[in-house]
């Protein structure tokens, strides 16, 4: 059942993304028409300064999860009314606190803002972009993290992305009628709240004992272990948010905010491939979590050695493409105007494969409940993240900015993360794990070079040569992976495990 339920977590994060991705393709491209580099700019920006202010969850949902994984598996309401209540009043406050925070930084924007002081209407429209992330707290949201960790995240997805691309479309609509970023961000507000008020009422019906004892809490003992853990997740939280969102900020305040325009293009893409590959493994951290509480370490280690060569396997093939077709995709998307030099991209793709080979790590980690171990790791990371971008700024511009995260995550996370999971979790060594980390790096390498090679005679901008070097992209990395590690373990589980599910799903 854990099996069957993680994928079609993955099934729905998927096809919902896939529809989504496409849809907000077509929106970024009528913004740009419409509004131009500036408002892009300000849009990612925007999108980081409040994602910065989001360091206020202090990844109290991620710890109050793994809280729930017990309790559910045992059945025990009462334990699980009072850890949600406890998780209700947590993200109330939580709104306040980004608000607030947020209404302190309206003065500080024309110095965030470089080179495009004189839009209309800046401080309205961040106010807009505060309100839709506080939203992301109210109007009922904690109440989605109880489907997710009854191994029920498909049902969020499937609502969250019915209510995003009906928004999206609105947005397009609102773009081409009226050219208003205000009316396309209250879209975004909207579609906050509808997603959470739909989850809250799918959650109603699905956990009804659980809703109706809000007067139970939780002992004090328990309340500690939690603030524990919250601790623990927070340095997480911080360097993630450090990391991920302080790089348009950088770019901003040193570079320009047309180059923050630009980079959020290349962003766009890179993240649609992120929260795929995230929506893949995070489907499965319920499923590990329920697995840790009950069976033998042995088959969890197991399980994270199948996922991690499902993610070199994955990340390696989504980073070869992106090198041979980034900037031929984007040349004939939106122009010429839109491009980064090639040095800059392979920084891109670079910073993309890192972050990708952590996250099977980080969905133990986070699945196993080590939050405490290696606490101040994180901090580490972050710190030497804006160190090193702001000394490489100057000189390098983007690239130096991209280059701050990839040496920090060099020094820290990259061998730290797998190292932890393995000793705290497993009770083992974790040298195979870097051995085979190593080769498939080198593999991934050489197989890039081997497309690059193949795909030369097919240099011209245009859209056939753009799907020849695609079809390239697919066909060679996944033929040579699929003959080299066709007879594997790991390859014959993760086989035996898509069909066990499709076998469910036609069965139904």
């Amino acid at each position: 059942m854990r099996t069957i339920n993680s994928f079609k977590n993955v099934i729905t994060g998927i096809g919902g993304n896939i529809i989504t991705t496409l849809l907000q393709f077509v929106s970024r491209t009528v913004f740009i028409n419409m509004l131009g580099k500036e408002y892009l700019g300000i849009q990612g920006l925007f999108t980081n300064i409040l994602s910065v202010l989001s360091i206020a969850e202090l990844g109290i949902g991620v710890a109050i999860v793994f809280s729930l994984y017990k309790p559910l598996a045992d059945k025990d309401i009462k334990k699980a009314a009072a850890t949600t209540n406890f998780l209700r009043k947590a993200y109330f406050l939580i709104g306040l606190i980004i608000a607030g925070l947020g209404m302190l930084l309206i003065p500080f924007l024309p110095y965030i803002i470089k080179g495009t002081t004189n839009l209309v209407n800046i401080n309205i429209i961040y106010i807009l972009y505060l309100l839709q992330t506080v939203s992301s707290y109210w109007f009922f949201a904690y109440k989605g993290l109880l489907l997710q960790a009854d191994q029920k995240r498909y049902i969020v997805n499937m609502i969250r992305y019915f209510v995003t691309n009906i928004a999206v479309v609105f947005q397009i609509l609102a773009l081409v009628l009226s050219k208003s970023f205000i009316v396309y961000t209250i879209i975004g507000i909207a579609a906050n709240i509808c997603t959470n008020l739909i989850v809250a009422r799918k959650a109603n019906k699905m956990y009804p004992d659980i809703f109706k004892n809000k007067n139970e809490t939780l002992p004090k003992d328990e309340k500690k272990e939690i603030f524990k853990n919250v601790f623990g997740v927070s340095m997480y939280k911080i360097n993630s948010i450090v990391v991920r969102s302080t790089d348009n900020i950088v770019i901003s305040a040193f570079v320009n905010t047309v180059a923050v325009g630009i980079y959020s293009n290349y962003h766009l893409i890179v993240n649609t491939l992120i929260t795929m590959a995230k929506l893949i493994f995070s489907s499965f951290t319920a499923s590990i979590g329920n697995l840790f509480v009950s069976d033998d370490k042995e088959k969890s280690e197991f399980i994270f050695r199948c996922l991690s060569f499902f993610a070199f396997w994955l990340y390696g093939f989504a980073a070869i493409s992106l090198w041979i077709l980034f900037n031929p995709f984007i040349t004939l998307w939106i122009g010429r105007e839109y491009l980064f030099a090639d040095y800059i991209v392979l920084v891109i793709v670079i910073d993309f494969i890192m972050d990708g080979y952590q996250q099977v790590s980080i969905t133990f980690k986070d699945a196993c409940g080590l939050f405490w171990r290696g606490k101040y790791r994180p901090l580490a990371t972050a710190v030497l993240n804006v160190i090193i971008s702001l000394i490489l700024v100057p000189r390098m511009g983007v690239a130096g900015v991209l280059l701050g995260t990839i040496i920090s995550r060099l020094l820290t996370t990259w061998w730290f993360e797998p190292w932890m999971v393995y000793k705290y979790a497993f009770n083992k060594s974790s040298k195979r794990y870097f051995v085979r980390y190593m080769s498939f790096f080198l593999l991934i390498v050489l197989i890039g070079g081997l497309v690059h090679v193949a795909c030369m005679p097919f240099s011209a901008n245009t859209w056939f040569n753009l799907v020849i070097k695609a079809f390239l992209c697919v066909l060679i990395p996944n033929s040579i992976i699929f003959l080299i590690f066709r007879k594997t373990e790991e390859f014959k589980y993760l086989v035996g495990a898509g069909k066990k599910v499709t076998k469910s799903v036609f069965k139904k």
